[in-house]
């Protein structure tokens, strides 16, 4: 009976190789419960062919992951019958054959690590040439070329480094007693021909144990603050000492205890890695001496043996007739500070210094900004440019001093002989007299000012204009406080003697004229 297969590709992932599925169709027939099997090769564990009712087709499936670097092409028979039929009473067998190529295609995969972690020892304090190896490779075809590093999130991965070829190196030397195990993540990458990662990566983890060397002496298991009594006996036990040792301590490790000074105290080593502190002579002067320091030496039985000293600082104490102690002198006074904790406190005193000088400063500039007052668009806003000298200088034919010394008087200003052929804009406006009868100047004595000023600027055509009044020197004839100008001060009431300004010289003479006490006197240009 003829027939037909047609294969219908499939893909899935599986333990990162590639599966392929086919599906095989033989010829339809009115029976849809076909049966197929496969009859003759070695791949009968690899597949599986399972038969779909609604189209009466057999779909082949992988029963394990495929590997393209161990089988590229897999090949067998399968042959399609009928269910309902005895195949023994057939001759020939009626069944339906096909053989069936799978072709498996090749997929980049990462590279592949020869075990599936590392363990590496390292002895302590030592540099070794050569911690161990870590070896990938790259299980397609290609065979590209693998790059190992050290993740530096792992656990103190910056005390180690790996090469190119995966050897593991530490950096500097490494204290069991600090960390005795390192546990470190390296990465091997795929590279192509230029050395660029290819971006297929894997990792592996790598434990390394730090071996334990007799490197630390003995010392006292813990603080000790042993006192006595300034009336103690002979032979009285002061204090049990035992010690410990950082390193791996062996079961039959033994510490001895001795005492390199000759003082008041005895040690007696029980022998049982502990040792007891008891009083040699008796009775202690508390006045010459209140404290004790006794050195103990400890030293234990290692290879190579390691000796160490740690003190007893035994305090002297009052005590009543039971033995109890009364009075003791504080312990806290007899401790030493660390350099950790001297260091600490400096720098404490050194921040504190800095952050109180940048306030200071800050505050000063904060002061100085305050002092220029106003921003210079303000100040410039502010500035007026005069053209007149003042009184007192030696140039004095820009200013019309008569007017000062007319006001001074209190009278009319005489006037003004000219001196330029321009009209001035100034002191051209005689002020009435303050006190003269009649003089009820009102507002429009300065709106008149103002008119006159404006008219005399029109007709100047290199003058500035008259936009501002820029002086004036006196009040309106209705203010109560009259003016508050010293130019429009009387001095005829005043008791001041301005003629000491003749003693200081020709350069204040121009001064003593004008404040002179001759009040007829004219000043004469």
């Amino acid at each position: 009976m003829p027939s037909t297969c047609s294969k219908e590709n499939m893909w899935a992932r599986s333990s990162g190789s590639m599966q392929r599925q086919e599906t095989c169709s033989p010829l339809r027939t009115q029976n849809r419960m076909t049966k197929y099997s496969i009859l003759r090769g070695d791949y009968q564990d690899a597949f599986t062919i399972e038969t779909n009712p609604a189209h009466n087709e057999g779909i082949i499936k992988p029963m394990k992951p495929l590997d393209y670097e161990y089988i590229q092409q897999y090949s067998f028979i399968v042959e399609a019958t009928d269910p309902t039929i005895d195949l023994r009473y057939m001759s020939p067998p009626a069944g339906n054959r096909a053989q069936v190529i799978i072709n498996i295609t090749d997929v980049d995969e990462p590279p592949i690590f020869q075990q599936p972690f590392y363990h590496f020892q390292l002895k302590e304090n030592q540099k070794e040439p050569l911690i161990g190896t870590v070896l990938a490779m790259d299980p397609d075809a290609a065979r590209h070329s693998i790059g190992y590093s050290i993740r530096r999130t792992s656990d103190k991965g910056q005390f180690f480094r790996v090469t190119k070829k995966g050897d593991i190196y530490n950096e500097k030397e490494l204290d069991r007693e600090v960390y005795p195990w390192y546990n470190l993540t390296v990465e091997a990458k795929e590279l192509d021909s230029t050395g660029t990662p290819t971006g297929k990566e894997s990792i592996v983890q790598v434990h390394i144990e730090v071996l334990d060397e007799n490197d630390n002496a003995p010392e006292f298991a813990k603080p000790y603050q042993p006192k006595v009594c300034e009336n103690a006996v002979h032979g009285q036990l002061v204090l049990q000492i035992s010690a410990i040792d950082k390193d791996i301590t062996p079961r039959n490790v033994k510490f001895k205890f001795t005492l390199n000074t000759e003082n008041n105290f005895t040690l007696t080593d029980n022998h049982d890695n502990t040792a007891n502190i008891t009083v040699k002579y008796g009775q202690f002067d508390r006045e010459h001496t209140k404290v004790h320091f006794l050195p103990v030496v400890i030293s234990d039985n290692g290879m190579p043996s390691r000796t160490g000293t740690s003190t007893l600082t035994v305090a002297v104490c009052k005590c009543n007739e039971q033995g109890e102690f009364t009075f003791c002198e504080d312990m806290a006074a007899q401790v030493g500070v660390s350099i950790q904790a001297v260091v600490a406190i400096l720098l404490c005193i050194l921040t504190i210094t800095v952050i109180t000088l940048l306030i200071f400063l800050r505050r000063r500039l904060r002061k100085q900004a305050r002092a220029h007052g106003k921003s210079v668009p303000e100040i410039h806003e502010q500035l007026v440019t005069y053209d007149e000298e003042g009184g007192g200088e030696m140039d004095t034919t820009s200013y019309d001093v008569s007017v000062l010394n007319s006001v001074r008087r209190g009278g009319a200003k005489p006037p003004r002989p000219a001196l330029d052929a321009r009209p001035s804009l100034y002191a051209q406006v005689q002020k009435p007299p303050r006190h003269a009868p009649g003089a009820h100047g009102g507002p429009g004595e300065m709106a008149a000012m103002i008119e006159v000023k404006k008219d005399e600027a029109d007709h100047d055509g290199d003058g500035p204009p008259y936009d501002t009044l820029h002086i004036y020197g006196y009040e309106g004839s209705e203010s109560i406080a009259e003016s508050l100008s010293s130019l429009g001060t009387d001095s005829s009431d005043s008791d001041v003697d301005y003629d000491f300004l003749n003693d200081w010289g020709p350069r204040f003479k121009m001064l003593a004229e004008l404040y002179g006490s001759d009040p007829r006197e004219e000043l004469l240009y």
